[in-house]
């Protein structure tokens, strides 16, 4: 009878957790380019061109290398070094274990990426020739399946079309707007929609308690026009802050990160609030409880995964108030 009271409890504890779980992962956000999960295949080798200058390249490509769970190792300017990192891997095998993909290794692959970015012509387009190299390690090959060369140039070349190339945090209007004419005063309704995108990707590991509070930069994604004129530029700053950063801890508890929206630039340089669902992100659902549970005595030793929000994700927005913006046709 004891042995079955427990049982009853541990499968409603289970319950609940998973319920908290699916609640806390709820948020209004696409992932870049709709690409919910990042899986290793394809090619060793990987290489395209894209009608983007290099330097634009790069920057996007540092931008994708934590969706296939790799960091910088060595930068020289188009030739960049990139190896696995073991937070990263653990937080994508768990996502992608838990969006139901199969197999040992979830999915994800771990070795060196080497990548040469140069300029390059097409079809009398200038642009760039990205060139990406996976190194599959020797050991460990019966259960590190697939390649990370394609996967890592598809997120670049999503997040080169996704992300502008203006820098919101020195011009925080946006990209200029061609023959906007003459500027003149404009009702931006309440509720207007609008759609921003994150600048950079958010990784539980390299943030803190201490992070609560800090900004978080987003650039809007497309114009928002009213009358015909343009009074949100794409590209132009939105920001929110941090509302509670959570590590990882013993009993499968994964970490956490939560933030809110606030503000967002005008194409005349007001900042004016902004409102939408708050984002809590988590590094996983309850696989990890369901493995502390299995050995209570060594439950404590179970950590859960880091959580990674990859960069251009997208966030589906609302102004807040009624304002007049000196906007152009």
């Amino acid at each position: 009878m004891k042995i079955r009271i427990h049982r009853v409890c541990t499968l409603t504890l289970i319950s609940l957790l998973s319920l908290f779980a699916f609640t806390a992962r709820a948020a209004a956000q696409t992932p870049p380019c709709g690409i919910e999960i990042v899986r290793a295949e394809g090619p060793k080798i990987d290489e395209r061109f894209d009608a983007a200058p290099p330097e634009q390249v790069k920057a996007a490509l540092l931008r994708a290398l934590p969706a296939v769970a790799a960091k910088v190792h060595k930068d020289e300017g188009l030739h960049i070094e990139a190896n696995s990192d073991n937070g990263l891997r653990e937080a994508a095998t768990r996502k992608n274990r838990d969006a139901g993909v199969r197999g040992v290794s979830g999915g994800v692959a771990f070795g060196p990426l080497i990548i040469d970015i140069r300029e390059a012509t097409q079809d009398q387009v200038k642009g760039s020739m990205l060139h990406i190299e996976y190194q599959k390690p020797f050991a460990g090959r019966a259960f590190n399946k697939g390649n990370n060369a394609q996967p890592l140039a598809e997120e670049t070349v999503c997040l080169v079309k996704l992300l502008s190339t203006n820098d919101p945090a020195s011009n925080p209007r946006g990209l200029e707007v061609k023959d906007a004419g003459p500027a003149h005063a404009v009702a931006l309704p309440d509720a207007t929609p609008l759609r921003v995108l994150l600048r950079a990707p958010l990784y539980s590991r390299e943030l803190d308690k201490d992070s609560t509070g800090q900004t978080i930069q987003f650039e809007v994604a497309e114009d928002v026009v009213v009358d015909d004129a343009v009074l949100i530029r794409r590209g132009a700053l939105a920001t929110g802050h941090f509302t509670d950063v959570e590590k990882t801890k013993g009993f499968g508890r994964h970490a956490g990160i939560e933030f809110i929206f606030d503000a967002v630039t005008t194409v005349d340089g007001q900042s004016i609030p902004v409102s939408g669902a708050s984002e809590k992100a988590r590094g996983g659902r309850t696989n990890a409880t369901f493995e502390s549970l299995a050995v209570p005595a060594l439950a404590w030793a179970v950590h859960g995964a880091d959580v990674v929000i990859r960069a251009g994700t997208a966030y589906d927005l609302e102004v807040s108030g009624q304002h007049t913006v000196q906007g152009g046709r």
